[in-house]
């Protein structure tokens, strides 16, 4: 750490700095213009009012999008006067632009012991893209994307694209649009695809239709901290291929590329719907949202993928996206539900229209709605099995914990999806089982205020954890959640993010790192070390 004698000189820095080419980048707080003895406050007013926007954070080589990680180092909203501390963000970022570059960070991280943390974007809610006192390697500039008709290998004959690390899935939406293709990847602009988001899992408005963007991994190049350059496939490093695919990012490899299948264009049909409960008695409003729910497995079964919002006062179909369906095939599927709130009397605004591409639709759905902010909530999640519809017992018991999350005031982001292995096309990976019985993923929320002390926040934190997590898991044995998008505090990490997964990936993590140089709290191998008050990671007394 910063400050031990161990820590290298300015001259050892200096030294790996020209071994890197120059592109080693000291860090400097994007909340520095807010603090002593640099304030300025127009400048702080732009940092202020930036600081959810997703874009703010992606340019830099340190900042993270979400508050929690970030422990108010440097913060913008404290006080001037208090100290700007780089606290948990990296020391020092490689800029990389070769392979060499991930390479020799890695040695020189090995040989002074210091943390190691791989980047992109620093759109991460778990924490793995920053580290204290750590040596990061920023992928964000390897934005090469290569696309092919012809892709061929045992397992998959046809159109592809071979992604580098800092890509994003805009960028692959926007290729594929042009290319009369269609890419399984995420809704937010800002997300990296090779990175967290595909080694996660990924979901996507196509998730319905193609499965999760791991089921559609063909191929990763991946640097070992053993310092080689290998490939992984399903005939290749068939280990690491598997583990990649599903299995949780930042900690067996660092990937350099992925290639995924890339899907024949279509026509897509949305739908937008919302309503207030102003207007109508509460259990009336009620009554309206346990109709939306009921429903669900319809909309599922038709390849549709629904993103919900709502709480005490709203419900909202931000996005019903409906693959290859027309306005009136989405009409029809939304009748029984629409039917209901007319019978209640309840006043409802909607809109269907359809678009003769993915992208049409993509980009209609992003102008309807506006960016995606970051750090202004906190949250826990899960994954609801189809299962849950089978009686009127457990319908009933799901019905309740819903509705007791949101009468405590918080807010549910609901997606409707159902990934399942005969629309994924009977992958092998290390997916969680339980995405192939989901039907609906569950993300209670409760917000984050950038001026309340931090042990406040924590407050919250522990509720999430401690009263909606735990009804949500008690109402859901054996299932899980997407590890990208999850409580950070979750007790049973290893069962609800790998499942049944966990002790194979454990073995595979162990064979290519073997050094356990990679490491992330809820990543595979994560319980094995202690993150002390400073920071610095220690091995768990059960590893010494």
């Amino acid at each position: 750490m910063p400050g031990d004698p161990a820590w290298p000189s300015l001259s050892q820095w200096d030294s790996f700095n020209a071994k890197v080419d120059g592109r080693l980048i000291k860090t400097v707080p994007i909340g520095s213009p807010c603090h002593y003895p640099v304030y300025n406050s127009t400048e702080c007013a732009i940092v202020r009012d930036r600081w959810h926007n997703t874009g703010f954070h992606e340019a830099s080589s340190s900042s993270v999008m979400d508050a929690l990680f970030a422990n108010q180092s440097c913060d913008p909203f404290t006080k001037p006067d208090e100290p700007c501390v780089i606290g948990t963000y990296v020391q020092y970022a490689v800029n990389v632009s070769k392979p060499n570059h991930v390479i020799d960070a890695v040695a020189f991280v090995k040989k002074h012991n210091i943390r190691f943390v791989v980047r992109n974007t620093g759109h991460d809610y778990m924490g793995k893209s920053t580290g204290a006192g750590a040596l990061s390697i920023w992928m964000h500039h390897l934005q090469t994307r290569e696309w092919t008709d012809h892709f061929s290998s045992s397992v998959y004959t046809g159109p592809a694209v071979k992604a580098y690390a800092g890509v994003t899935g805009e960028m692959l939406h926007a290729d594929a649009g042009e290319r009369g293709y269609a890419i399984v990847a995420g809704k937010c602009p800002t997300v990296g695809f090779a990175g967290g988001y595909i080694q996660g899992g990924g979901h996507s408005v196509l998730s319905s239709t193609y499965g999760l963007a791991a089921d559609q991994a063909l191929q990763f190049e991946v640097i070992t901290t053993t310092g080689k350059f290998v490939r992984a496939s399903a005939t290749e490093n068939e280990d690491l291929f598997w583990a990649l695919s599903g299995g949780g990012g930042g900690t067996y490899g660092i990937v350099w590329s992925v290639t995924v299948k890339a899907h024949a264009d279509m026509h897509v049909t949305l739908a937008q719907l919302s309503f207030q409960s102003t207007d109508v008695p509460y259990d009336t409003f009620w009554e309206a949202i346990t109709t939306y729910q009921l429903n669900v497995p319809a909309y599922t079964d038709a390849g549709a993928t629904a993103l919900t919002f709502y709480n005490k006062t709203f419900f909202q179909v931000q996005t019903f996206y409906a693959p290859n369906q027309t306005e009136k095939e989405v009409q029809l599927l939304l009748e029984p539900f629409t039917n209901k709130l007319n019978s209640l009397g309840i006043n409802f605004t909607s809109l269907i229209t359809s678009y003769p591409n993915v992208r049409s639709a993509d980009l209609a759905d992003a102008s309807a709605y506006g960016e995606i902010l970051v750090s202004t909530d906190q949250f826990t999640s899960r994954l609801f099995p189809r299962s849950l519809y089978q009686s009127s017992r457990s319908i009933q018991d799901m019905l309740r914990v819903v509705r007791n999350i949101i009468d405590d005031g918080a807010v549910i982001t609901e997606i409707a999806i159902r990934p399942t292995l005969s629309v994924a096309g009977h992958p092998d990976n290390a997916v969680l089982p339980a995405w192939r019985e989901n039907e609906r993923l569950i993300t209670a929320m409760l917000p984050w205020d950038d001026h309340a002390p931090i042990k406040e926040m924590l407050v919250l934190s522990r509720k999430l954890t401690q009263v909606y997590g735990k009804a949500m898991h008690r109402l859901t044995p054996g299932s899980g959640t997407y590890l990208n998008e999850a409580d950070p505090f979750e007790p049973d990490w290893q069962r609800s993010f790998y499942g049944k997964n966990y002790n194979r990936l454990l073995a595979i993590k162990d064979k290519w790192d073997p050094d356990q140089l990679l490491y992330g709290r809820t990543a595979v191998g994560g319980d094995r070390w202690i993150s002390q008050s400073d920071g610095r990671l220690c091995q768990s007394q059960r590893e010494l």
